[in-house]
């Protein structure tokens, strides 16, 4: 026989037991949705602390660039200045460039390329050619020895983009881009301090005190020293935004295959909501205390593609007949961290 009464506090219950189950519900869901949220405000722990790139597989870079990930690889080991000048669109001031039998160790060359630049003659050289037909991501991978008396370098290694492509490098210093014509960031040993940074243009940027858009640093680390008189591993990662309306672009550096870390933050690597840091006009300085870093809208137009490497000596105040010697070898762009050369498998 039916108990009505069993039925009908069954039923009466059923309105308490569907709301306690759309709050967890809700609860679970938004849970879901903030972790979502922390995840894409964090750089993947992956990228950080890669310890086994493309460079891995290849016994002093040997046989890399035929990796279906390079884009373009260069270990001046063509045998004569010509011949390297062949692989570049724009070389300036060859002069001043040699053939070097100083390699990095685990290099599996036997040649570098030399820049030595003379103060009161030039303001020094360059290699530069586009990586076509465009990119959404960029590794880009060279090793670099400065000499012990290398004068301050006022401006270095950049990756960019220009829309349209030019076979040569454009201008543009202190003014900020539009967002649909460029975009670059330097990889700079920024002067006396000798201390590694980016220095990057973008639509994002903010103005200096003179009211003009000079390139911004982000790491301002002392500590990440630019040595002078030995090889060293430099890595520039960067990612477009996507879509253009978003802030989600990103770059990164690591050298010697490390990001850098300070204060419990990784500071070399920047994105939408990391890391932590305060703006003092142009220049980002990492702090835990401060507001999660805005990110990058590198472009508001999606022609805009990062496809353009420019090896750049730039000196502009050595004194009359000072030699500043600079060496750079196993260049590689690729779609995947490179990471540092593997002496042997």
């Amino acid at each position: 026989m039916i108990d009505l009464r069993s039925i009908r506090r069954f039923l009466a219950g059923m309105p308490i037991a569907l709301l306690i189950l759309s709050v967890c519900c809700a609860s679970f869901t938004q849970a879901g949705g903030l972790a979502k949220q922390v995840r894409q405000n964090t750089p993947d722990s992956s990228e950080l602390t890669v310890k086994h790139g493309l460079a891995s597989r290849y016994s002093g870079d040997k046989g890399i660039e035929n990796d279906p990930n390079v884009i373009f690889a260069e270990n001046f080991e063509e045998g004569s200045l010509d011949a390297v000048r062949s692989r570049w669109e724009s070389v300036e001031n060859i002069g001043i460039m040699s053939l070097s039998s100083d390699v990095p160790a685990g290099s599996g060359g036997k040649q570098s390329l030399l820049m030595s630049h003379i103060g009161g003659t030039s303001n020094g050289g360059h290699l530069y050619r586009r990586l076509l037909p465009g990119y959404e991501q960029l590794y880009v991978r060279f090793y670099v020895k400065f000499d012990r008396d290398c004068f301050p370098i006022h401006h270095f290694v950049h990756v960019g983009g220009y829309n349209p492509s030019t076979a040569w490098p454009q201008g543009g210093a202190g003014i900020r881009p539009a967002g649909n014509e460029r975009f670059t960031t330097g990889v700079e040993p920024y002067g006396r301090q000798w201390r590694w940074d980016f220095y990057s243009y973008w639509m994002g940027m903010r103005s200096s005190p003179d009211n003009k858009s000079w390139g911004h640093d982000f790491i301002n680390d002392g500590n990440l020293k630019a040595e002078r008189d030995k090889w060293t591993c430099v890595e520039l990662m960067m990612k477009m935004n996507e879509p253009v309306t978003e802030h989600n672009g990103q770059q990164a550096i690591w050298i010697d295959g490390k990001p850098w870390i300070r204060q419990g933050q990784t500071v070399s690597y920047l994105g939408e909501g990391f890391p932590k840091g305060k703006w003092v006009w142009d220049s980002f300085n990492p702090d835990p205390e401060g507001s999660p870093f805005e990110g990058f809208q590198w472009r508001n137009d999606e022609n805009l593609k990062l496809n353009f490497l420019w090896l750049l000596l730039y000196i502009t105040d050595a004194p009359a007949g000072h030699v500043s010697k600079v060496w750079f070898d196993d260049i590689v762009a690729a779609r995947q961290y490179v990471g540092p050369t593997n002496p042997g498998l």
